[in-house]
């Protein structure tokens, strides 16, 4: 999950007129998506049915009060602490022995310039002679599947964001919808305060779908259509460029 800390001034140390420009900055942001989102939230985050985790921002029950949340699920945060052990792991079995990509870098008699050539990998012998990559990634199984790592459904409000009050949360919802935000957020809009459900959750390594990085890709919501709509002339072109050749 994305979480971005600020060196700025806290949004509860603005002055009274700062509080509320940035309040209304979320307020039409949230006013501008309402056709895609609903009206309760804004997101720089294309949300494709199968997010992990987003940011997001919507506005507290009090004015000037918005919140800048950082959302993810609990098998998004189950996925990520298997992946962050595994490669711990590596760590407690083999002392690191790739070279920095400056650390390798060679000067260049002719330009002067310093340039980095491709290696192989380093393959450990205390990791069975693969990668730490590939170390790390075939444990992800094991570690998975033992139950040892347990997740829980959580927020906690932080307070040294700059244009808002910060909210990490995770929940227990299979992937990140539209419908699982706006619930989210009226459930925590009841309270507006810190939670902490004491259920434990776990899965098994076939639960995960997916074992790779997950990233976003950062769209307005007023702008998913247009860009649906160019992905679908692209391959529609390439399907028709593809059909040519075969005819050839």
């Amino acid at each position: 999950m994305s979480i971005r800390y600020t060196t700025r001034t806290p949004f509860n140390q603005l002055s009274r007129r700062g509080q509320k420009m940035a309040f209304m900055r979320v307020k039409n942001r949230i006013k501008r998506a309402a056709p895609v989102l609903g009206g309760k939230f804004t997101t720089h985050t294309y949300m494709h049915g199968e997010n992990g985790w987003i940011d997001a921002h919507f506005l507290g029950t009090k004015p000037p009060v918005s919140y800048s949340l950082a959302l993810q699920t609990t098998i998004f945060e189950y996925k990520e602490l298997v992946r962050n052990r595994a490669w711990e792991l590596s760590y407690d079995l083999a002392l690191e022995q790739e070279l920095l990509l400056f650390d390798r870098a060679e000067k260049d008699p002719k330009t002067g310039n310093y340039a980095s050539r491709l290696r192989e990998p380093y393959r450990y012998p205390e990791l069975e002679n693969m990668t730490r990559l590939q170390w790390s990634e075939a444990q992800h199984q094991k570690i998975a599947d033992s139950g040892n790592i347990q997740v829980f459904e959580k927020w906690t409000l932080h307070h040294d964001y700059h244009h808002g009050i910060g909210l990490h949360a995770t929940i227990d919802a299979p992937v990140l919808t539209i419908e699982a935000v706006n619930a989210f957020i009226d459930r925590f809009l009841m309270t507006e305060a810190n939670f902490l459900d004491p259920t434990p959750h776990t899965y098994r390594y076939e639960q995960v779908s997916y074992w790779g990085l997950d990233s976003n890709a950062l769209l307005e919501p007023w702008e998913w259509d247009a860009a649906l709509k160019r992905q679908a002339a692209e391959d529609a072109k390439a399907i028709c460029t593809k059909k040519r050749s075969h005819q050839r």
